[in-house]
């Protein structure tokens, strides 16, 4: 998290060419580290990987629809208990977003997904939960259309906590 930190301040130092704000589509990809409280997963700090496509209606109001995974190993072994832990995890959420410059913005994510849960046993079936997510993140804009991401999410019911660095394109 600190290397990604590193980066953002010295991406102050490029200049850009502010344009101003026009409603679009965007599409985004991040990556980044996933934990979870939970008997039945290993947590230690699983490698996320997430996609997502929205529209930014106005400077500070967003929506999109993302995909995140959650690649946990469920703890292996005779004497685990059988139970369930989260795999992937999809949804919709506003996204609001508060200008702290020219380039830099800080955001908040609120949204409902739902959560895959996988059995650790082959005895019992796979499920889904609705799980809600919230996050806040950083955003560092090159320009109209790139844009860089920090964001911390957490998946409030199935206690998935989620850093990630991505970008992010609007058409």
């Amino acid at each position: 998290m600190r290397h990604a930190l590193t980066a953002l301040a010295l991406l102050a130092a490029i200049p850009s060419y502010a344009a101003p704000f026009e409603p679009g589509v965007y599409i985004a990809a991040n990556a980044g580290r996933a934990s979870v409280s939970s008997r039945y997963a290993d947590s230690s700090n699983d490698v996320t990987l997430g996609g997502a496509i929205g529209y930014q209606f106005t400077p500070h109001l967003g929506f999109e629809a993302y995909n995140r995974s959650l690649s946990f190993n469920p703890f292996r072994g005779f004497l685990s208990e059988a139970g369930y832990y989260p795999d992937n995890h999809y949804g919709v959420a506003l996204i609001g977003t508060a200008p702290l410059g020219e380039h830099f913005s800080l955001f908040g994510r609120a949204g409902l997904g739902s959560t895959s849960m996988k059995a650790t046993r082959s005895t019992l079936d796979d499920r889904s939960e609705t799980d809600p997510i919230v996050g806040v993140g950083l955003s560092y804009a090159f320009n109209r259309h790139w844009s860089l991401n920090l964001e911390g999410s957490y998946l409030t019911k199935s206690e998935v906590s989620l850093v990630s660095f991505g970008a992010r394109f609007q058409f």
